[in-house]
């Protein structure tokens, strides 16, 4: 529930503050989507909302299950649980000042002026992207195919794949057949190959991850990517 979100469709929120929220958008591709998809709402079962201030959410903020296509806070957004949206259909959320979530998994369209603060940073496809302002401040970014681009700086405890990743200062990264992936996911997320080295000591081939929706479930659920145990069998 988002509470004191007035909504367009109930006839809170005219055209011309739809429009106006709109233009706040810093990609011109953005507003063009948005401003079509403004001529056809009524055909949809798709709302736009807009909170003049800070907005906080006790539970999890998921745009698609909440139908929002369009999503604007003239201010902070404090998500206690985690956030998410959808590419199909494409979600838009604008967030004029900080955002924090205490998870992020991202497939649609994310706008955050400010600094973005999560535990975990998911991407999720490619059809859509991610502007962030501000600093991005997270223990673990995984972009996947997702386009990020971040205006200040990244500070991750751990940054996992090949990220598609416009910044100024690009972070080191945990390549997706490093066996350093093991300290961060469980094996049963990852395509794990064993072998023995030269010496016959065990060793482990990573192909990235072969389980990547029950990474998705976990980081929404608030669950660990990786449980107590060894790192290798």
């Amino acid at each position: 529930m988002i509470d004191h979100a007035r909504s367009y469709r109930l006839g809170q929120v005219s055209p011309a503050e739809v429009l106006a929220a709109i233009g706040r958008f810093r990609s011109a591709y953005q507003t063009r989507r948005l401003t079509a998809a403004l001529d056809e709402i009524e055909d949809s079962t798709g709302d736009m909302r807009l909170v003049e201030g800070d907005l906080h959410v006790p539970g999890d903020l998921d745009l698609t299950r909440e139908r929002i296509h369009l999503l604007v806070v003239l201010g902070d957004l404090l998500v206690d649980g985690a956030y998410g949206d959808g590419d199909d259909p494409e979600s838009f959320l604008l967030v004029t000042g900080d955002m924090r979530a205490r998870d992020v998994v991202t497939a649609g369209w994310l706008e955050v002026h400010g600094d973005l603060s999560t535990d975990r940073l998911i991407g999720d496809y490619n059809d859509c992207g991610a502007h962030i302002g501000g600093d991005v401040r997270t223990r673990l970014f995984y972009g996947e195919e997702h386009h990020f681009v971040i205006g200040g700086a990244l500070h991750a405890d751990a940054v996992l794949g090949r990220p598609r990743l416009e910044i100024a200062t690009p972070p080191t990264a945990i390549a997706l057949d490093d066996p350093r992936l093991l300290e961060h996911v469980d094996r049963d997320l990852l395509r794990v190959f064993d072998d023995h080295d030269g010496d016959g000591a065990p060793i482990a081939f990573l192909d990235g991850f072969r389980d990547f929706r029950e990474l998705k479930r976990r980081v929404r659920a608030g669950l660990p990517l990786r449980t107590a145990g060894t790192l290798v069998d």
